[in-house]
C-alpha cells in the first residue's frame, strides 16, 4: 500500500470525500500538523502540502515520487531541487479563484465603507460616530498580476461599475482589453489606482516589489491590497506609508511572516485591515483544492500525467517514462 503525507490542516476537515478518494484507491494517509515535515517524508509516495516548507534536504534520500500542492503558491517548495530529483509538483489552479476574488471584493467595499473601523467605534466602545466613506462605483482599480484571480476580481468589479486598469507582462493588452480592462505600465498602475490589488507570485523577482517608491507614487485616497504573498510588499515601507498617510489604508490576508510578530510595526496602524491567510478559505475551495490534490496522486500512481504541473522538465521525464494523459 502506497503511502501519502497530508500537511494541510483543511484536508478532509468539512469533508470526508477526499479522504475516501484516497483510500479508495489503496493510499495509506498520514497526516502532520508540524510545520518540520522532515520526520515523516522519508517512508512516504507522496505529499499533499499546504504551507509547510518542503526542501532540498528533505527530499533526498526519501522515496518522495510527487509533491501535490494544496493551492498555487509554490514559494514554500524547493522546485529547482524537486524538478532534479524527478519530482513533478502540481497545483490546484483555479480552486481557490473565486473565493479570493471575493474577499478582494470584500476589503474594497470595507475599506471604502471604513466597516472596521466603525464596528469597533460602535460595538466595543459603545459610540456612535458619523462616517463619510465613498462610493466605489467609477473608481480606478488597479490589478497588478493579471492571471486567473485578478480576472475574477476584474469580473465582479465591473459589475460594481469601477473602471479597471491592469499590468502583467506576460499578458498582452489584447488580452487584457477584451476582459474590459485598460493594460498600462508599472508605474502608471500605481499613480492611477483608487485601490490597487496584488496578484503575482512570490519570487526572486517580486519579493519587496512594492517598496517606498511605488507607495509613495500612489494616491494619497488610495488603498493597498494584498490576497497573494506577504513577501511582495515591504512591511517596513508599507508600515510608514501607513503612519505617515501617504496612503488612505491598506487591507492585507498575509504577511511576510505567518503568524506575524505582533510587535510589527503594522499592528500600530489604525488604517489596517487585516485576516489570517483566509483568502482561499471558502468550505467550496477547500473542497475543491482537496480533490485536485488527491486526484492528482491517485492518477500519477496510475500511470496518467497529472493536470497542472508547475516544473515543465519532470513533466518531460514522465513523458519519456510512458505516462500518458
Amino acid at each position: 500500500m502506497k503511502k501519502v503525507l497530508v500537511a494541510t490542516r483543511t484536508f478532509g476537515r468539512y469533508s470526508q470525500e477526499p479522504l475516501n478518494f484516497l483510500r479508495k484507491h489503496d493510499f495509506e494517509i498520514v497526516r502532520s500538523d508540524s510545520e518540520d515535515l522532515s520526520p515523516y517524508l522519508k517512508d512516504v509516495d507522496a505529499l499533499i502540502v499546504g504551507t509547510p516548507k518542503v526542501t532540498k534536504e528533505m527530499m533526498e534520500n526519501t522515496k518522495l515520487r510527487i509533491i501535490a500542492k494544496h493551492g498555487v503558491g509554490v514559494d514554500n517548495i524547493d522546485i529547482e531541487a524537486a524538478t532534479k530529483l524527478g519530482i513533478p509538483v502540481t497545483i490546484t489552479f483555479g480552486a481557490n479563484a473565486a473565493s479570493v476574488a471575493e474577499l478582494v471584493i470584500a476589503f474594497i467595499f470595507a475599506s471604502a465603507r471604513k466597516v472596521v473601523s466603525t464596528h469597533i467605534e460602535v460595538f466595543q466602545k459603545h459610540s456612535w460616530p458619523s462616517v463619510v466613506g465613498i462610493e466605489v462605483q467609477n473608481k480606478v482599480l488597479g490589478l497588478l498580476g493579471f492571471g486567473t484571480i485578478a480576472r475574477e476580481v476584474n469580473k465582479r468589479a465591473l459589475c460594481f461599475g469601477m473602471k479597471v486598469i491592469a499590468h502583467d507582462p506576460y499578458v498582452s493588452d489584447e488580452d487584457i482589453k477584451e476582459n474590459g480592462a485598460r493594460p498600462v505600465n508599472f508605474d502608471k498602475l500605481f499613480e492611477e489606482a483608487d485601490f490597487v490589488s496584488i496578484h503575482v507570485p512570490l519570487n526572486a523577482s517580486t519579493r519587496n516589489l512594492i517598496g517606498e517608491q511605488q507607495l509613495r507614487s500612489m494616491k494619497k485616497t488610495a488603498i493597498l491590497i494584498n490576497t497573494a504573498r506577504g513577501g511582495i510588499v515591504d512591511e517596513k515601507a508599507l508600515s510608514r506609508a501607513l503612519k505617515e498617510n501617504w496612503i488612505a489604508g491598506a487591507a492585507i490576508d498575509v504577511f511576510e511572516e505567518e503568524p506575524p510578530d505582533p510587535s510589527s510595526p503594522l499592528f500600530e496602524c489604525e488604517n489596517l485591515i487585516t485576516t489570517s491567510h483566509t483568502g482561499a478559505h471558502t468550505l467550496e475551495a477547500v473542497y475543491r483544492m482537496n480533490m485536485m490534490a488527491a486526484q492528482a496522486v491517485v492518477e500519477f500512481f496510475e500511470g496518467k500525467v497529472p493536470n497542472y504541473i508547475v516544473n515543465k522538465e519532470a513533466l518531460s521525464n514522465l513523458n519519456e517514462k510512458g505516462f500518458r494523459r
